[in-house]
Parts: C-alpha cells; structure tokens; sequence
C-alpha cells in the first residue's frame, strides 16, 4: 500500500520549515509572555478554596 499523496516528501518542506524554525526562535520569548511574567501575580487563594468547597459539599 502506498503513502498518501500528501504524505510524500517534495523536499520543499524542509527550507519551509528552517524558515518557520527561525522566525519563531526570533520572537522567543515573545511580548505576551514578557509582559505576563511583569504582571503582578494574585493574591489568596480563592480558586483553591471554592474548588475544595465544591469537591466536599457538590455544590459552589
């Protein structure tokens, strides 16, 4: 049995990919993730202790 038609290898994709390979580790790290490591962190423990209430009692 053969392989699909577009499983076969043109050659064409391994310069694609250098190309997306390189263009990505130019913006690493990139803004988004910057600015959320900038961003003050949440205070407490709210999430922790509604998640715990739901599991004990079945209800928030």
């Amino acid at each position: 049995m053969s392989k699909h038609p577009l499983d076969h290898d043109r050659g064409e994709s391994k310069g694609r990919m250098a190309k997306f390979t390189a263009a990505e580790k130019a913006e690493m790290p990139s803004n988004a993730s910057k600015d959320l490591q900038k961003r003050a962190r949440t205070q407490g423990d709210g999430k922790l202790k509604a998640y715990t209430k739901i599991e004990k009692t079945g209800t928030a």
